[in-house]
């Protein structure tokens, strides 16, 4: 029956597939939101955990200097530790620059100003009969050991005397940071403290369509996801299935994570705070039992850093943190996704050009689906040859559509052709599109990668458009009409391919495939430039193919 389907609807279902893969790629490879309750109500007390008001927002140089700090220093972080509370508000990556500009500020992941964005370990305890005094999110720590936290020298800090907490910062050459206490129990009781981390951000909005953006978190063989979206909600949020499992948890974006790994947690949750207007990430640690003059040590370990997948494997098999490469967003297809991403990132290392490196790989992609192009088009050539046989048949009958089909049908199983078997390649095609899609748009080296000439970001659209003569016109193009001089070459090289490839018989095809290059161009106006010149490289290497296919097919129609 599908082989005796009309070239309209055939063309339908290829132009239906195009919009499958361009407007339906975004919901199909983000990963589904387990169903799990709401968490409205926790068991542990709610505490301030701001230097300032949550309603005052000051300028990053103002906040840092409220409180002493403790500077950190590494080839990758630069910051500081507030002594107030110990926390970790001041992180910035030192290798990411904000902007293109070779003057911009380094990125900020963690911040005590207006963005209202850190991280901290604290205590909860308790005996049978009263409280036990913990530090609270102000309390003042003492610098009792080292001078500036760099992966050479830890740091040491100290608070308390009847329970004591000794609390040693190292960091390595990249962006972990492992967090120790020693606590000791001279209160005169046995006591009950319970470990908790958390980061805190402030509520905002979702800056990538194409990744997830929100709470994550990995714990029991599960990866848990909530979108900025959701946490936005009044109320909102989600308790993680810790099952005393080790994992890790924080918030993550296109192309940055902070997050604690944790062992053996009692209670994971990610929700929104009303109160002060934030989202947190929180994980409680299992109960410790100390007894009247005796110590425990407990580890927390801290990343807060650039998604880079060779850093994140790097940490899962060192510190043996599950599935920790999964922060980074490789959608359903994570089996060809992150090999893709790896191979580009090989070629990138050989050639050192990342424009080149997508050239390369774009190669290679055709390489490997060259036997499925060449069938594709090869029936498309039969099915050329076959039109004035299917023109003779549709004069013929005509005013007997149900004949027609018959006809139809005998005619391409006796010349062993089918109107769709030109399409089927592209259910093939599809996933690695799906993929390069991916690679593309999660890749932390195609941020800020520079093209050349008017493209200084592989990672952002074309920034140039039609609509003001390229900048020549002072004119502030809406974004929809954002169009490129990218975005027209590559639509030119679909309008080339389409004249070398055999034409459809029907206007309404015609008139179809006159369209898809226009509405192709307007897509892809807002893609990456990265992904852009693929799909232009793409269309060429398949105009070449297109050249010798029908070159060849001629020399043999003249042979026979």
């Amino acid at each position: 029956m599908c082989e005796g389907m009309s070239e309209t609807r055939s063309a339908l279902l290829a132009f239906g597939l195009c919009f499958a893969i361009l407007y339906g790629f975004n919901y199909l490879s983000s990963p589904s939101q387990s169903v799990n309750p709401l968490v409205r109500e926790l068991s542990e007390p709610e505490k301030p955990v701001f230097l300032d008001s949550p309603q005052v927002e000051m300028p990053r140089d103002e906040a840092l200097k409220l409180a002493p700090r403790v500077r950190i220093k590494s080839d990758s972080v630069v910051g500081s530790i507030c002594l107030n509370g110990a926390k970790l508000d001041d992180w910035s990556l030192a290798k990411y620059k904000k902007t293109t500009a070779s003057n911009s500020d380094p990125v900020d992941l963690l911040s005590p100003s207006g963005e209202r964005c850190y991280a901290e370990v604290s205590w909860i305890g308790h005996t049978d009969k009263q409280n036990v005094e913990v530090p609270s999110s102000d309390a003042i720590w003492t610098l009792v050991d080292g001078e500036e936290l760099d992966p050479e020298h830890p740091v040491i800090l100290e608070w308390g005397d009847r329970l004591k907490i000794r609390r040693t910062f190292s960091i390595d050459k990249d962006y972990m940071l492992t967090i120790t206490d020693h606590v000791t129990n001279n209160t005169g009781a046995d006591i009950k403290i319970a470990p908790q981390s958390e980061v805190i951000q402030k509520v905002g909005s979702t800056t990538s369509s194409s990744v997830h953006e929100g709470g994550i978190g990995y714990f029991d063989n599960v990866l848990e996801e909530i979108s900025i979206s959701k946490l936005n909600k009044s109320g909102s949020g989600k308790r993680l299935d810790a099952s005393g499992s080790d994992g890790w948890c924080g918030f993550t974006n296109k192309y940055w994570l902070t997050a604690f790994i944790i062992k053996h947690p009692s209670q994971v949750s990610i929700f929104r705070d009303d109160m002060y207007g934030v989202q947190r990430c929180r994980l409680m640690g299992p109960l410790q039992s100390i007894k009247d003059g005796t110590s425990i040590e407990f580890t927390t370990q801290f990343f807060a850093g650039a998604k880079s997948l060779r850093v994140l494997d790097h940490y899962r098999k060192t510190y043996h943190i599950k599935k920790f490469d999964l922060a980074v967003d490789f959608g359903w297809l994570y089996f060809i996704t992150k090999p893709l991403f790896y191979l580009l990132q090989i070629i990138h290392s050989f050639v050192g050009n990342l424009a080149l490196a997508i050239l390369i790989l774009t190669i290679l992609s055709k390489v490997v689906l060259f036997p499925t192009s060449m069938a594709s088009q090869r029936s498309m050539m039969k099915m050329r040859d076959l039109q004035p046989k299917v023109t003779a048949l549709k004069k013929r009958y005509n005013d007997d559509k149900v004949r027609l089909q018959q006809e139809l049908l005998l005619l391409y199983r006796r010349e062993k052709v089918s109107p769709i078997s030109g399409f089927l390649p592209l259910l093939i095609q599809m996933p690695i599109f799906f993929c390069l899609y991916k690679v593309f748009s999660i890749n932390i080296e195609m941020r800020h990668a520079p093209l050349g000439l008017w493209i200084s970001d592989l990672s952002a659209p074309d920034p140039t458009s039609l609509f003001n003569l390229f900048g020549l016109i002072p004119w502030s193009v809406p974004s929809f009409l954002q169009i490129g001089v990218l975005p027209l070459l590559m639509c030119g090289t679909m309008i080339l391919q389409q004249k070398l490839s055999p034409q459809p018989s029907e206007p309404a095809q015609t008139k179809m495939m006159y369209i898809m290059p226009i509405l192709f161009l307007f897509m892809f106006s807002s893609f990456p430039a990265g992904l852009v010149l693929y799909w232009m490289i793409s269309n060429v290497l398949s105009i070449c193919q297109q050249v010798y296919i029908n070159n060849k097919w001629d020399n043999r129609s003249r042979a026979e």
